[in-house]
Order: C-alpha cells, then structure tokens, then sequence
C-alpha cells in the first residue's frame, strides 16, 4: 500500500542562530541535558529527501480490519538524537507510549534509523530534541 507522508510544522533546518540560543538545558520529557536550538541542525543522512524515501520504505501500518484500535492519521514523534547523531531516546506527542496505529508504526521507522549527523553548537556536537511531525 502507498502512502503519502506530509511533513507537517517544522523539519529543522541548517540554519545559523545567534550563539545565545547554544544553551544546554534540562528537558522535562527526557530528562536529559538537550540543546533546543543548535547553530547547525541534526540531519539525516542524505537529507529531507532521503528521509522521505526512507520513512516509506520502512513504515508498515496494520489494516483497519485487522485491529479493533482506531485509526489515525497524524503522528508526532518527538526523539533525542545524542552527541554520536544516535536516536538515544524518543516519545509521542506528550505521551509516554504510542498510542495510535501511525505512531506504533513510526516507532519501528525510529528504530530502524541510522545514525544522524549530530547537531553543532560552535563546531561541537551537542545533544538536541528533534521534532519529526507526520500526517498520512
């Protein structure tokens, strides 16, 4: 089955921030020192594109027929991608497990990620919470 995948709100990207914005701070969903705003922007390899084409590759959703769960069409994962560019951790939404069809699909796209090239704050690799938005 094909699908079509809409990057919905923000895919960060390379940009250049003032260096006030480098500033590691506690995030309460992880619990882990994180940068929010990183002068350059975590990255997938091979880019936007390329994480387009892997998502669809990869992502296997259920037929509605199969479960009793509902279906949903949004999903928002949001994941910590560590000094190395690794996924060390991630969630939906404000939610601590996923709960729809889309988001347990997605967790198996994260999982079978590869490493990412790391966010840099002054041209060192910095922890950052990444935001990955998804409507089917």
């Amino acid at each position: 089955m094909l699908f079509a995948i809409l990057f919905m709100g923000m895919l960060n990207r390379v940009d250049t921030l003032p260096g006030g914005f480098c500033k590691l701070e506690e995030d309460t969903m992880f619990h882990e020192q994180v940068v929010r705003y990183p002068e350059v922007a975590p990255s997938f390899p091979g880019g936007e594109e390329a994480m387009a084409k892997f998502i669809l590759k990869n992502l296997h959703i259920p037929t509605r027929e199969d479960v009793e769960q509902p279906y949903y069409a949004s999903s928002f994962p949001v994941f910590f991608i560590d000094t190395t560019g690794k996924i060390a951790k991630w969630r939906f939404g404000n939610n601590k497990n996923p709960t729809t069809l889309l988001d347990s699909a997605m967790q198996n796209v994260i999982i079978k990620m590869p490493k990412w090239k790391p966010g840099t704050c002054n041209g060192v690799a910095v922890p950052v919470l990444f935001m990955l938005p998804v409507r089917l």
